[in-house]
């Protein structure tokens, strides 16, 4: 890769020499290109390809990185040798090599079509019925499976998770109650479930980051020896992690570099549980950290990034960054009104 192809902000980021690295990256401002940046940087001097770890939240996207590296990278042969994984991916991978370390030998892992199967098997042998009846509301299996999953990966319990999928924005004594009620109900059903899955060996996605997170923060040793594997941890789109993920990466602080690039504006994966929130506290949670900005929009006009400028400037949260367009100058938009869709 030629390096005089980055901007400083860029270049600043790729050739970060410290613990632990946040790249607040803008819209349209390069990151995919500064993390295969990074990625070459570590190869050319001397790191082990396959003790870089990349890290996205789509297989597609991972690949993509991976491929990218090994392009830009085709004078380094051992760049071939990097690979990109998602959260789960990875996880599954250290529970397939390292088993029986975390009492997982043998396990499979089901789909989301299976544990659609299961739950409905274990709500039919409880009620009898394939729904749930609370009152003159129905909770269907595909419900309590997003209730069970969220209340897994932002590691809060069954009623807040309960509250956050079925009454967002609600509040008041009718809506409490309601949850009291529903979680009385479905409590068996997970348990249900979660038998299910334990006698016949089964894990989910879910079980995949709740394992791995959960049993190195127990295990100390285990917890050295995983976090030995690796020297650099890459995080593409770091805005939509969640707590589990979180959790997950506490264990690698230690001995390992990460370099985290995200937009705390462009968080999709709310609904999953991702908080974008947490990265406004990076330094905070993550020792021995810095975090540089990328500012330097290639996608659009200034007159654009004026506007989205004072959108973020006006939210009560301190997004602190204000994009500048590297083409320059263009048409002011406009607000436009239209009779229909």
């Amino acid at each position: 890769m030629d390096f005089d192809n980055l901007n400083k902000q860029q270049l600043a980021a790729a050739t970060y020499n410290g613990k632990h690295l946040l790249v607040l990256a803008g819209a349209g401002t390069g990151k995919t290109r500064t993390i295969i940046a990074r990625a070459l940087h570590l190869i050319s001097t001397g790191v082990q390809p396959t003790r870089i770890k990349i890290l996205s939240f789509t297989k597609k996207s991972a690949q993509e990185i991976a491929n990218r590296i090994k392009i830009e990278g085709s004078k380094m042969p051992e760049a071939k040798q990097v690979s990109g994984s998602t959260f789960h991916s990875w996880c599954m991978d250290l529970i397939t090599r390292y088993g029986s370390a975390f009492g997982l030998e043998g396990y499979s892992c089901i789909d989301e079509e299976d544990r659609m199967s299961a739950i409905d098997i274990v709500i039919g042998n409880l009620y009898n019925k394939k729904k749930i009846q609370v009152g003159k509301e129905q909770i269907k299996g595909s419900q309590l499976s997003d209730i069970y999953s969220y209340a897994v990966n932002t590691r809060q319990n069954l009623s807040t998770a309960i509250k956050m999928k079925l009454y967002p924005m609600q509040g008041g004594e009718l809506v409490d109650i309601n949850v009291r009620r529903i979680k009385e109900l479905i409590e068996p059903v997970i348990r249900g479930y979660i038998e299910y899955k334990r006698s016949r060996r089964y894990i989910d996605y879910d079980d995949m980051l709740m394992a791995v997170a959960t049993i190195l923060k127990q295990n100390v040793e285990l917890k050295t020896f995983i976090s030995s594997l690796y020297d650099h941890i890459l995080i593409d789109e770091m805005q939509d992690t969640n707590p589990l993920q979180w959790l997950l990466l506490e264990s690698f602080m230690e001995n390992c570099h990460l370099f985290c690039v995200g937009d705390d504006a462009q968080s999709i994966y709310a609904f999953r549980g991702a908080d974008f929130k947490s990265i406004h506290s990076f330094v905070d949670r993550v020792p021995n950290s810095d975090v540089y900005k990328l500012e330097e929009n290639y996608r659009s006009t200034q007159e654009i990034l004026d506007l989205s400028n004072w959108l973020l400037d006006e939210s009560p949260l301190n997004y602190n960054k204000h994009l500048f367009a590297n083409r320059g100058k263009g048409q002011k938009p406009v607000m436009q009104f239209v009779n229909n869709d």
